[in-house]
């Protein structure tokens, strides 16, 4: 442990000044080997914060939702619920190496190759309800802001031109006093590498060491350039986010963040360029970074070609579940891509859901002006909430600990169920207790509000329609056709200006249908169409029934969620039946290979086994091994019981064999 402290000697942690302002929170900040220190931002409640976006070459997949995700989850904890005052800048490199030579490989524009996968980005984020930053930074934007910062560089003595090229002087740096690689500071000189791409092989000769990094690259004929003092050409990868990031937030900059395998050189290289530029010790003050997402034990990687996009993934499982199946791991954790968390994530999804609807109707059904004198239930359930949020707040202090988060919520939300399927809590209690219970899962940017309409109209029409429902039940299940008309005649519902119209055709259409088949006194009929308008045509239309014991209630969702959802339980079911079928087949072959061992003659069952035993008795049990030794009194004893054994289940066989002959 003192070794690593002092490997991090270098790192300053801000002071508390008499404007600060402290919450206690604390991140893993990777300038102090990922060690939990204290977040004190330079300006009062400002905070200022850059992160990496993305690299516009090939589709966005899961591996990177996982991390823009992770991002969106502490933008909204940091800005709600800390309630700093957060200012986010996200970068978009549409100039490298990798966009170059997918572009030539696609035959397209350069340019116009950046643009098509800069929108497959934002139509992905916007699909998993991932915010934008406040300032979205492009490269291309940046060239001359990027060509000063170099000059600034080389003037300060940390940079120098080579064959058009310019490149880090990183043996200069060190001279001077300065700590590189800052975030890994164990790597040695034989570990270095300058990450910079294909076009950087055998460019060796230009550097004064091989460790030297690129800043600006000489373009071939064919490749995109901008103007420079040294020549035509594009600037290199890690310089890019020092700039941009710079231009917006200036130096120092509080917080920034980004995936694990960015640590270095990304960004150890982005930090000494900032850091040569401003000859200061310290550009960003706090740095975290996510955890991959692996496939197959492996990081999820385009490269690789092993990632599932997002329209694939979207195909399966609904944004909210995404962001289930990464909020219950730690955010800077290796998380490993697997049917099971998704399905525990479907899981914790139902219970929310159902926990919003549930106590939408119980709010629904009370009355204000009912009992409201506390009883032993409300203190419970008050201190329960009280102890929840102490949780979630240390949880939320400690590196944004949303694993733990969750655990409290699924706590108290059982509990409040409980009380209100008994009916034993008070509605103003249960209100704050929804509202609590939004405001954390929103921080996850869950939103369990229908986006169908919700208003007055939908509530009285549905509550008619499910009293119809039931009473049609009721009475076909007495006979009585003739009460079955009155119900489905006594009112015809109508347009309203806030109710889907698809709403009432399928209300209409139900009392038409029922009539019919009251006329016709068939009860199956009627049966089967309270099922139809159940399972099929409200529910097409977000509206879920339940059939309780006396009486049905409703729920909305949003449709495509809703047949998301029975999409999801089908398949569960038939992975089941796929279960249950293999293992009644394991359970035959089984069978079978007892069978077939019950019909060998005891006398016989040792007799093929010459590699063991020599010789045997009259009743075929071995009597000497494979040398012609006798067998011990230990070994006499297993074969013998063994002999025994198989003549019992022989003995079965024939007699049941005897049996079927009769």
């Amino acid at each position: 442990m003192q070794q690593q402290k002092n490997l991090f000697a270098h790192y300053k942690q801000p002071s508390i000044k008499e404007d600060s302002y402290v919450t206690g929170l604390n991140l893993a900040n990777s300038m102090k080997g990922r060690e939990l220190v204290p977040f004190i931002p330079i300006n009062g409640r400002q905070v200022n914060f850059y992160y990496c976006g993305p690299t516009l070459y090939k589709n966005f997949h899961l591996g990177h939702a996982r991390t823009y995700i992770g991002i969106d989850i502490i933008r909204k904890t940091l800005r709600d619920y800390f309630n700093y005052d957060l200012l986010s800048v996200m970068n978009i490199t549409d100039i490298d190496d990798k966009i170059i030579n997918h572009a030539k490989l696609a035959n397209q524009d350069f340019f116009e190759f950046t643009k098509i996968w800069e929108r497959d980005f934002f139509s992905a984020m916007e699909s998993l309800s991932i915010e934008l930053p406040d300032v979205i930074t492009r490269v291309s934007d940046y060239i001359p802001e990027i060509v000063i910062f170099i000059e600034k560089i080389i003037s300060n003595g940390y940079a120098y031109n080579s064959n058009g090229s310019v490149y880090f002087d990183i043996q200069k740096y060190l001279e001077d006093g300065h700590k590189y690689p800052k975030m890994r500071p164990e790597i040695n000189a034989d570990q270095l590498q300058e990450g910079e791409g294909e076009s950087q092989v055998n460019k060796q000769s230009e550097k004064k060491s091989p460790n030297d990094f690129i800043l600006w690259k000489a373009s071939k004929p064919e490749e995109p350039k901008w103007h420079s003092p040294w020549g035509e050409g594009r600037p290199g990868w890690h310089i890019q986010c020092s700039v941009m990031a710079s231009s917006i937030l200036g130096n120092p900059i509080d917080l920034h963040a980004g995936g694990i395998d960015l640590v270095y050189p990304h960004h150890d290289n982005s930090l000494s360029s900032a850091e040569a530029c401003f000859n200061c010790d310290q550009w960003i003050n706090y740095f975290i970074h996510l955890g991959h997402l692996n496939f197959a034990h492996r990081k999820m990687s385009r490269s690789l070609k092993d990632f599932i996009t997002i329209n694939e993934i979207l195909k399966k499982y609904t944004p909210r579940q995404i962001r289930l199946n990464f909020a219950i791991h730690k955010y800077d954790t290796v998380m490993d891509y697997s049917e099971e968390h998704f399905e525990q994530a479907i899981s914790i999804d139902k219970t929310y859901h159902k926990f919003f609807q549930n106590t939408q109707i119980y709010l629904r059904d009370s009355q204000i002006t009912g009992p409201q004198k506390w009883m032993q239930n409300d203190f419970q359930i008050s201190n329960l909430l009280r102890n929840t949020k102490q949780v979630i707040h240390i949880a939320l202090l400690n590196n944004f600990n949303f694993p733990t988060v969750i655990d409290a919520i699924d706590k108290l939300i059982n509990q409040v169920n409980v009380q209100i399927s008994n009916k034993t809590v008070r509605a103003p209690l249960v209100h704050s207790v929804v509202e609590y219970v939004k405001f954390i899962l929103g921080l996850i940017g869950l939103n369990y509000q229908t986006q169908n309409n919700n208003s007055s109209d939908i509530k009285l029409i549905m509550t008619e329609v499910c009293s119809i429902r039931d009473q049609v039940k009721l009475a076909a299940r007495k006979g009585e056709y003739e009460a079955i008309s009155n119900i489905v005649t006594q009112k015809q519902f109508q347009y309203e200006k806030n109710l889907s119209n698809g709403i009432v055709d399928c209300i209409n259409q139900f009392q038409q249908q029922v009539l019919v088949a009251s006329q016709d006194k068939n009860k199956q009929q009627l049966f089967q169409l309270c099922d139809k308008l159940r399972d099929e045509q409200l529910f097409d239309l977000g509206i879920k029934i339940e059939d309780k014991q006396q009486v049905s209630i409703w729920k909305q969702y949003d449709p495509q969620e809703l047949k998301l959802e029975r999409e999801q339980q089908q398949k569960l079911i038939q992975q089941k039946e796929q279960i249950k079928k293999k293992e009644e087949e394991k359970k035959k072959q089984e069978e079978l290979k007892k069978l077939e061992k019950s019909k060998i003659h005891p006398k016989d069952m040792f007799l093929t086994q010459i590699d063991k035993y020599s010789e045997f008795d009259e009743n075929g049990i071995p009597v000497k091994d494979k040398d012609g030794n006798e067998l011990s009194k230990k070994q006499n004893k297993v074969v013998k019981e063994l002999w025994e054994i198989q003549n019992k289940i022989h003995n079965q066989y024939l007699l049941q064999l005897q049996k079927q002959q009769q």
